[in-house]
């Protein structure tokens, strides 16, 4: 079989470098793209499950190599990132086999198999209907219908925790020397930022317009992005829109029925929208099947005579043992979502790490000034209410 795969190779290098797209008509080039476009997702298939086979015999390891995605990364000539993905196809593909055996036919690109493996990893009965809109349906469509699947499935409260561990930001220079951005956010942190950049680059565009000129539309988004770094330069509020089921607002989860999504971004969980409530200007349309039962506007504003005194009187992280004072954040105490109020006595301020913990890990602030008290979370065992004195750092 190996020897198979070999002159298979050297038969397709032979081909190529006699290929001359010149020497054929039009309706041949577009065949021809189709061809390719087959033999590159047969090949793609041929790799990912390969690939797996090498992950798990530890080669890998043995030539040096820290993880599986780096080597792969090497000898495919791509990213790490891509390896990663690639590995991770390759180990759900082997609880598919529906989805196998159509990559491996050819059926579906590498991007297809990895987003309805993801979907039906966690939900096996979609996988049907998923390889049926792979056949018809276009690339955003099917991760749409994915991310759909997965959202309705995942019941999993610490959800929303492991995708805020996951977050990064990544910044290089390119070989032209430009500073280039790579970012993974929670869907609620995304659509915060996104909106605050899409205010700022509606009024760059405006100012572009009347002074005709010709620039793009990302181009000026980008100045929207360098202008959130200049706290001297006014903008836009930023709105953010949520399409939610009332009764899954209410309830504070999905059932499998109901919808809980940002338009143009997709399906996110409620305790994210909930989030976006609380920090800042959102939008809620409350709906009941396709009825729309209420619009609401949510928002957390700080008068300045409040915002005053509580800086007078949280002059650091408020966390016992935490004595950071710079980049203090304002927060509620009983959540703006679960009816607490905008009044001293519900807020506080907290460092970015002591916030991040309560807002994402479950822990807790109660008590006052000088008897303030930090819970850890209630979970795997932890004894809710125990008084942190040695907060984590």
């Amino acid at each position: 079989m190996f020897d198979r795969l070999k002159d298979l190779v050297a038969n397709a290098r032979d081909f190529l470098s006699a290929f001359d797209a010149s020497a054929i008509d039009e309706r041949q080039a577009a065949d021809s793209v189709e061809l390719f476009a087959e033999l590159e997702r047969l090949a793609t298939a041929g790799r990912t499950m390969a690939g797996r086979r090498v992950e798990k015999s530890y080669l890998w390891s043995s030539l040096g190599y820290r993880t599986p995605a780096q080597w792969m990364a090497s000898h495919a000539q791509t990213t790490v990132a891509a390896a990663i993905s690639t590995l991770e196809t390759g180990r759900t593909l082997e609880h598919l086999p529906a989805t196998r055996e159509a990559f491996a036919a050819g059926a579906l690109s590498g991007l297809q198999a990895a987003e309805i493996a993801r979907a039906a990893a966690v939900d096996p009965n979609a996988e049907g209907t998923l390889l049926e809109a792979a056949k018809t349906e276009t690339v955003a469509v099917l991760r749409e219908r994915c991310r759909e699947v997965m959202a309705a499935s995942l019941r999993d409260p610490d959800a929303d925790e492991r995708l805020h561990r996951s977050r990064y930001l990544r910044h290089w220079m390119d070989a032209d020397g430009a500073f280039r951005l790579d970012a993974r956010l929670t869907p609620d942190a995304g659509a915060k930022l996104s909106a605050a950049l899409d205010a700022r680059t509606r009024k760059l565009l405006d100012e572009a317009r009347r002074s005709r000129s010709s620039e793009g539309r990302q181009a000026y988004a980008a100045d929207a992005l360098v202008s959130l770094a200049d706290t001297t330069t006014p903008g836009p509020r930023a709105i953010v829109h949520v399409h939610i089921d009332e009764p899954a607002w209410s309830r504070g989860s999905i059932e499998r029925a109901e919808t809980c999504q940002i338009p143009g971004m997709g399906p996110i969980s409620v305790a994210a929208a909930r989030r976006l409530a609380e920090g800042g200007i959102v939008k809620t349309v409350l709906t009941k099947g396709s009825d729309v039962r209420a619009v609401a506007h949510l928002g957390r504003t700080i008068p300045a005579r409040l915002r005053t005194a509580l800086e007078a009187r949280d002059q650091t992280c408020v966390v016992p043992g935490c004595d950071t004072h710079d980049g203090l954040e304002i927060d509620h105490i009983v959540p703006l979502a679960e009816g607490g109020p905008t009044k001293l006595g519900n807020l506080a301020r907290l460092c970015h790490w002591h916030h991040s913990l309560k807002t994402h890990r479950g822990w807790r602030l109660d008590g006052g000034p000088g008897r303030w008290r930090w819970h850890k979370p209630d979970r795997g065992g932890a004894r809710a209410g125990a008084d942190s004195r040695s907060p984590p750092r």
